[in-house]
Order: C-alpha cells, then structure tokens, then sequence
C-alpha cells in the first residue's frame, strides 16, 4: 500500500495526476502525482496522506477582549479529511445511503474541544479500513444507483447515457469540475456497457469507487492561489467556497442552489453567503451539523455507554444509548431554531430533556449500580452538562469521575488549559487515608501530599465534585458512599483573577451560561471550528468580531455562524509559510 505525502496529494487535487482511476490492470496506484490509478489501471487505488503545512505559535495579546488568551498556534493545511460525520453525510445526499458510522475509522481526537480535522492525514491502517468499507458499500448501492441514472438501453446508447450520468455525478461527488483525463477515465469504465443490469451495475460499483477514494472526495481542498500584497494567504476558488460553506452549515457537499450561487460568482458576496448558509442551517441536515458543532464543544458527539460496567447499564432498554444521542440533538435543535433563544445561556440551563422517556429511565427514584438513585427536588438538573449524553461521555467506565469532568469543564468551557502532572506526580499521591472519609475528602486527602500536588488539583478538582453524585450513566446518587450528605460546593479562579463560586452543579452552570468567559471561549470554538484547526495569528481579526458577537447575544449560535461566513476571511485560506 502506498501512501502520498501532502506535497503529492496537493499535486494530484491541484491538477498534476489523475485522480479517477480505469477498471482493468493490476496497480495499486496511479499516475504521476495521482494516488488512484490512470486511465488502463486496476480496480482504484488508495487514498494518499493530508498534512499540515508549517506554522507559527504565539500567544494573542487579546486576552481582555477574548477571555483567557487565544492561543494562535495553528498549523495552516491546504486540505481537511473527511470526519465520519462528513463522509456519513456525504454518501447520503448523494446515494441516499451511507455505511455505519462506527464502520469507518475512527476521528483522530486530542485532548478537550472540538474535532481538529484539517491537516490530518488518513494512516495506513485507517486507509485500509476505509478502502473495506467503501467497497463494500459501492457493491450493495451500485444496483440503485444504476436505475438512479436513468439508463435502461442497450450497447453503445448505454454507454453514453451513463458516461452523460458520470459527468454530472462526478462533479458533485468531487466537489468541483471533473478534469478531462477523469473525464476519460470514467468513459473507460463504461465503454463496456450492454445494458444488462448485473454487468452494469459492476461498473457502476467501480465508477463508484474510483470517485469515493479520490482524493477530493475523501479531503476537503482549500488550496486556492496566492494573494498579491498577502504573503500567508490564499484566494479560495468558488467551488471551495461552496464547499466550506456548505460542509459548515450541513456536514455535507453543495447543493444545488449553493453549486448554482458558486458558478455565477454570487458567494463573492457576504450577504449571499450569509443567505445560503441560513437556507442551509434551517434543513434537517443543518440541524444535525449544528446539533453536531454542541456536542463536539461538548466532549460528547462520541457516546461512551456502551463502555459502561455492566451494573450501570442493567435494567436499560437496547436503545438507551441512541435514545440518549436523540435527546440530546433534539433539544439542542430546539434552542437553536428559537431565534434570539438560540443562546450558550439556553443550552446550558435548559431542562427541556427531563420529560423525555429515555432520559426519566434514569432520572426516577430506583436502584442503578446497586445503589438508590433518582433526581432530587433541591438539587434541579439543568443544560446540557447534566445530561445523561454529556455525563457518560466524561465518566469512567465505573465509579465518579470528578477530575476528568472537572479538567473538561476548564478547558472546553472556560478555554484555560491545564498543564500536564509533572513526571512522577502519581508517586505523589497519599495512599493511607484514615476511615471514614466521605468520596471527596478520601479524594482531597490522595491529592494534598504536596502544595505542587494541590495547586494543580484546585484548578479543576472544585469544578469536578460538584459533578460527585452522578454515576456512570448520569444517574443520580442519593448519597455519599460514606453516608455523609455530599459537599458539592465550590469556588475556582477564572482568567481575569474573580472566582467563580457555586453550591451545586445546577449552580454552576447557571453561573457559567451567564459567564463571558464562556460566551469568549466559545468564540475561539466557533471559529476553530469553522477553520478545521487551531486558530492562526491571521484569524485574530475574526476572533475578536466574533467575540463580540457573543458576548452581546449571550452566544447566539446561528448568529456567530453566520457572521464567520459572512466575514471576508471566509473566501481565503491560510497558505503555507
């Protein structure tokens, strides 16, 4: 298997090789440039690599208007893989079929925040995986798409007709015009057509498969061409506008109406792309994107139940764990179609989820994991962050998990990472604690060998045992393992040297959703997001647009959306150094 590196595969997306590869021979990978094979090659090659380009680090001196300093030390990439959502959707709007999401490989993820895809390359083993997939999934679809085409004639009138059919499919699979030697290629493998369904639909299947692994389906291109006067940044073409645009605001390609706007020059314009992008937030598609974009910033788009120790889950139906997705993206769909209620504040202190049945299996009084559970009157669950979706995915797999919830919360919610233990810290912790203790002062005592061990500890630990009485699953713990009431309360620095103090979790996220520390940090979000990558010293000009946005609409979530798209900045890339 051969993997190109970014230089190649930037080659063969910019034009230097074919993409599109022929159905008969015996290669694994193509032309010159091209990481499928030419015109005559065997069956379609593999995917090559994506990479990063060079990049600068610093620190923004922007920390007052922001929130805690933005970090600009991203790495600028000329192409962003496909996430699995993408791709899920992707194959959808155009078969109307898709694998299973947990079939493909697995998004590469580092610590808290959302998904970071641009820049990352598709590994040898995720390749193979890929190239499995796909193919069987060109198999099953090839048949429907053969009467989705429309040709049902026989010898050289079925050829054309379906090489007329992969004129305009390709475009649409490829995200931009096919180039004439695709063009030639795809010609190849219908030059044998008869019109017997079972032979044509082979060559459906490898057509299929020749656009699937190209490399401008399975990476996003921002590739563009230099700005005079602008030596870091690049012209987007109008189909990579559309692209971008599209993919932020549904996951998935350019329809119709956007592929239209990008032909006649429309999304020069920022209103237009302010419009298309609203069309396209207010389809089902666009809800889910959105619905995505939450539970991304949210640590939880990839549900961690099944991981669940056995206890936990007993006693839950079979579709408990997609119950929990649907309730979440539901209510979070909810607020975000509400106009001016489409705020941060609403999606953290909404209790809209608590009469859903799914989620009542764990909120009513009962037993879960041996123990008595079930929500209680004094101690109200709000927002997102108590729900059943959020809280499995920061859990252990048994027992609480103040730290890891605790960390998440400072990083993802307030934007104030936590420097890595120092080497040896887990030699540090104190392993003798007297009797009695209740869980967060057996906790307490472990971590205060040292004012080293405490000082790090404070900055997330506070946060965490506010979250003490929720089991794996998100149920609620009437008490204390020791038989002692829970000591939920809590105080933390934020950036800007005040404390953020609170008495229970519902406390705190009520504090938080009013918090601009919050409405700033989700800013940096909104943005990362909209870039694939860790933000630029070219993106402090949006940043600082944005955060003022959200500080002024409570963190409007279509409104920073749509104001990133209409940004200028929007219609270029970042190119390399």
């Amino acid at each position: 298997m051969v993997l190109l590196g970014i230089a190649t595969v930037v080659a063969s997306i910019a034009g230097c090789g074919g993409e599109v590869g022929g159905r008969r021979g015996t290669g694994d990978t193509g032309g010159a440039g091209g990481d499928t094979p030419g015109t005559g090659g065997t069956g379609i090659g593999k995917a090559g690599s994506g990479g990063a380009s060079g990049g600068t680090s610093g620190t923004s001196g922007v920390k007052d208007a922001i929130g805690p300093a933005a970090e600009f030390s991203g790495n600028p990439s000329l192409l962003r893989r496909l996430t699995r959502d993408e791709l899920v959707t992707t194959l959808i709007q155009l078969t109307g079929a898709a694998p299973a999401r947990t079939d493909l490989p697995e998004d590469p993820r580092s610590g808290h925040g959302p998904l970071l895809i641009g820049g990352v390359s598709f590994v040898s083993v995720e390749v193979q995986k890929l190239y499995d997939v796909l193919g069987t999934f060109a198999k099953t679809v090839a048949p429907s798409m053969l009467m989705k085409s429309g040709c049902n004639q026989t010898g050289a009138a079925q050829q054309t007709c379906l090489t007329t059919w992969s004129a305009t499919f390709g475009p649409r699979a490829l995200r931009r015009p096919l180039r004439m030697n695709e063009t030639d290629s795809l010609k190849t493998i219908f030059s044998t057509a008869t019109g017997v369904a079972a032979a044509d639909a082979d060559l459906m299947q490898s057509a299929l498969m020749a656009l699937f692994f190209s490399p401008s389906f399975m990476y996003r291109t921002e590739i563009g061409t230099p700005i005079s006067g602008k030596p870091t940044l690049r012209a987007l073409s109008s189909d990579e506008v559309a692209a971008k645009l599209s993919f932020l605001a549904t996951l998935g390609p350019p329809d119709t109406d956007l592929a239209d706007a990008a032909r006649t020059g429309k999304l020069n314009d920022g209103g237009e792309r302010g419009r298309q992008f609203l069309r396209l937030a207010a389809t089902p598609a666009g809800a889910h994107a959105q619905a995505v974009l939450i539970l991304e910033w949210m640590g939880a788009n990839e549900s961690k139940f099944s991981t669940k120790g056995q206890k936990y889950v007993d006693g839950l139906t079979a579709g408990t764990e997609a119950g929990f997705r649907t309730s979440a993206e539901q209510v979070i769909g909810k607020i975000l179609t509400s106009g001016d209620g489409a705020t941060l504040t609403n999606l953290l202190t909404t209790d809209a989820y608590l009469n859903d049945p799914v989620v009542s299996q764990l909120t009513q009084a009962g037993k879960g994991g041996g123990v008595v559970t079930g929500d209680q009157p004094d101690q109200p669950r709000l927002g997102l962050l108590m729900h059943p979706q959020v809280l499995a995915s920061h859990t252990k797999d048994n027992g609480s998990s103040p730290f890891g919830i605790g960390a998440f919360v400072r990083e993802a919610i307030l934007c104030q990472p936590i420097a890595p233990p120092p080497p040896g810290a887990t030699n540090m912790t104190r392993n003798d604690p007297p009797p009695g203790l209740s869980l967060r002062e057996d906790l307490e005592y472990r971590t205060s060998a040292a004012p080293l061990c405490i000082g790090c500890h404070s900055q997330f630990a506070p946060i965490g045992y506010s979250f003490l009485p929720f089991d794996p699953v998100g149920r609620w713990i009437k008490q204390d393992p020791s038989g002692k009431p829970w000591a939920l309360a809590g105080t933390t620095a934020l950036y800007r040297g005040d404390a953020l103090n609170f008495n229970s979790p519902s406390e705190l996220t009520r504090n938080l959703a009013r918090d601009p520390q919050v409405f700033g940090c989700f800013a940096q979000i909104a943005v990362q997001w909209s870039r694939g990558r860790k933000l630029t010293q070219e993106d402090e000009p949006l940043l600082l647009h944005i955060d003022a946005i959200a500080k002024s609409t409570s963190g409007n979530v279509p409104k920073l959306l749509q104001a990133i798209v209409e940004d200028t900045s929007f219609v270029t890339a970042v190119g390399p150094r």
